[in-house]
């Protein structure tokens, strides 16, 4: 039977792109704390879908493509190259612990970065309606089947089995209609969602330049991981933590589940983990609460900006506290999502919220700032669930006061703990199922300024894997400068069980 889904791909080439002017100047560089935190973490990773090119002499190619991400990766020099486990030295610095990741880099045997080129026969509009059609006639599209899957080769990413996987992989992708996708993929300790969006930005910017002939503008991203180490409390090379910092970093709202801990589910131990190293206080993974076999769906709910205006005054209604459109939008959709789950009375409720550390720095970092400098908040729901729910304007502000405790000093005592943990890879401050909703916002990250040249970008997908409680924030496409970022409405994909996500889209109130 023949698949509606499938694309039917012919993969034309596959090679490996390095940097126009090659180096040869050994660097090896240790990753920063966090980065390491991040390291099993799922890709990070994106497709951005572009309709057919207004003059066909614009249309993409992939020789422009790998040219201009030639020049691009002139700057970005750390990805071409390999990572790898340090030997873990017993008393040495903090990037010689073990479970540490090092890139090398401007060697011979850089990997490069792996680009695919790709035809289909199908047409984008089969899997990705126009903008016009989600704002007024599929506000709950069903994007479950939007077959992004195949616009990522199988390649495995780095800090896996194979040792020479690369750290990044694009796929280029040209549909019948003369549309195309681009799809970049990223291991996650050297990018988040920031980071992979400011390359894309900076990749299209050099193409466009291309296009029209003008100069090669200059770029300038940030790779100085141990930067974001320096902000660390005390010393984080000593033999031993400061007991005060890691008392006040533990006493901050976030869990603290164990990948090692034997539990229902198999353990992922590294064979090589010593077992007289004393880990330190965790919990084992709730994996009772996630049915990882249930099926889940998916939808990209689009909320207008008169939608989430209106939102927003039912919650400052109730609410004196300062809060945002931002916070509102959040609390709501969790919210929501918590009554379609039908909980039980008295369950604890919790969104975990992924959050940056670029400007809670002191100094800031800028955006240009490459890694992955992410952790989650575990924000509690301000009341055991009951079947009165919270008022919005409380689930709100409880979310705005969470996120505030983690300020400057804060993020120094979360370096200093975390600089100290064996194998920091094996804490997971989040969780899924039916009392987590993991949280990821993309709002500001700029995913909808690339532009390569000479197409109007459709839609940006934020590749996720479909897990129950899943969820994603982002500006809906449309033009650039906004007075407000929820000017032109907002994408909140979800990911539900399936019997969870029926009751969702029937709920009176989810529109507000």
């Amino acid at each position: 039977m023949f698949d509606t889904n499938s694309l039917l791909l012919e993969v034309s080439s596959t090679v490996n792109i390095f940097p126009e002017s090659r180096l040869e100047q050994p660097t090896s560089v240790p990753l920063s704390i966090i980065d390491n935190t991040v390291a099993d973490f799922a890709r990070c990773a994106a497709v951005w879908y572009f309709d057919p090119p207004s003059n066909p002499e614009h249309a993409l190619s992939a020789s422009h493509l790998q040219a201009s991400l030639s020049k691009t990766l002139n700057s970005y020099r750390p990805w071409c190259g390999r990572l790898s486990y340090t030997t873990p030295t017993p008393s040495g610095k903090h990037t010689e612990r073990y479970q540490r990741i090092w890139v090398t880099y401007n060697t011979t045997t850089d990997i490069g970065i792996q680009f695919v080129t790709a035809t289909t026969h199908r047409q984008l509009l089969d899997f990705i309606p126009r903008a016009s059609q989600r704002i007024f006639t599929m506000k709950a599209w069903d994007a479950l089947d939007i077959p992004s899957k195949q616009l990522f080769p199988e390649t495995q990413l780095a800090i896996s089995e194979d040792k020479d996987a690369p750290n990044v992989i694009i796929q280029f992708t040209t549909f019948a209609c003369g549309s195309t996708a681009i799809a970049i993929e990223i291991t996650h300790c050297l990018s988040d969602a920031v980071c992979l969006a400011q390359f894309a930005k900076y990749w299209s910017l050099i193409s466009r330049s291309m296009f029209e002939g003008s100069p090669i503008p200059t770029i300038s991203p940030i790779f100085d991981p141990q930067l974001l180490d320096s902000f660390a409390a005390g010393d984080i090379d000593n033999s031993i933590p400061d007991p005060d910092i890691q008392n006040r970093a533990r006493a901050l709202p976030q869990h603290r589940y164990d990948w090692y801990k034997q539990t229902s589910m198999p353990t992922d131990v590294p064979a090589d983990l010593d077992p007289t190293w004393e880990l330190s206080p965790s919990d084992p993974i709730p994996w009772e609460q996630w049915d990882t076999q249930a099926p889940c769906s998916q939808r990209v709910l689009h909320f207008s900006a008169a939608e989430i205006q209106h939102i927003y005054e039912l919650a400052t209604k109730d609410s004196k506290a300062k809060i945002s459109k931002h916070d509102v939008l959040l609390a709501h959709v969790w919210t929501r999502i918590n009554v379609a789950r039908q909980l039980p009375e008295g369950t604890k409720a919790y969104l975990d919220m992924t959050f940056g550390l670029r400007a809670r720095a002191n100094p800031p970092l800028p955006d240009t700032f490459l890694g992955s400098p992410i952790t989650h908040a575990a924000i509690l729901l301000p009341s055991k669930f009951s079947s009165e729910t919270p008022l919005l304007g409380q689930v709100a502000t409880t979310i705005r006061e969470t996120l505030a405790k983690f300020g400057t000093q804060e993020i120094a005592d979360l370096l200093h703990d975390n600089a100290f943990e064996v194998a920091p890879q094996r804490l997971w401050r989040a969780c899924l199922g039916r009392e987590h909703v993991l949280l990821t916002t993309w709002v500001h990250s700029g995913v909808h300024d690339v532009d390569f040249g000479g197409a109007e970008l459709r839609y940006v997908e934020a590749a996720m894997p479909a897990c129950d409680g899943l969820v994603v924030v982002m500006e809906a496409p449309g033009k650039r400068e906004r007075k407000h970022w929820s000017e032109g409405g907002v994408d909140v994909t979800v990911f539900l069980e399936s019997g969870a996500m029926e009751r969702l889209l029937v709920d009176g109130k989810l529109w507000g």
